[in-house]
């Protein structure tokens, strides 16, 4: 069986009698029938961020739109998407507070 994964999948066998499968983000993959019988593909199956490829016909129009997808996207500086943002200044540091207890602004009134 051949399956499109928009995110990356792993799929246990319903009884353990297999190992794991992991299907890779954005990648076409040749998995083994019981695949389907696990519930983590019914579920992505369910969400729509996985496909079954039943004839090259779809495997073309999934290669297709991936393409296009990536050429519509911008692309980032190299490294922009794992620079940290700058701190913003907080006034947490400053506890200094301006205001007496409030006994004692009672007794300044009397």
């Amino acid at each position: 069986m051949r399956i499109y994964s928009k995110k990356t999948f792993q799929f246990d066998h319903p009884t353990g009698a297999f190992p794991a499968v992991v299907a890779e983000k954005e990648r076409v993959a040749d998995v083994p029938d019981w695949v389907a019988h696990s519930t983590m593909y019914q579920w992505a199956v369910s969400s729509g961020d996985l496909e079954r490829i039943d004839s090259k016909q779809e495997e073309k129009a999934i290669d297709s739109d991936n393409k296009e997808e990536k050429a519509s996207k911008p692309k980032s500086q190299k490294g922009a998407s794992k620079a940290k943002p700058e701190a913003e200044p907080s006034d947490e540091g400053d506890t200094e507070t301006t205001a007496e207890p409030a006994t004692d602004q009672q007794q300044e009134q009397q």
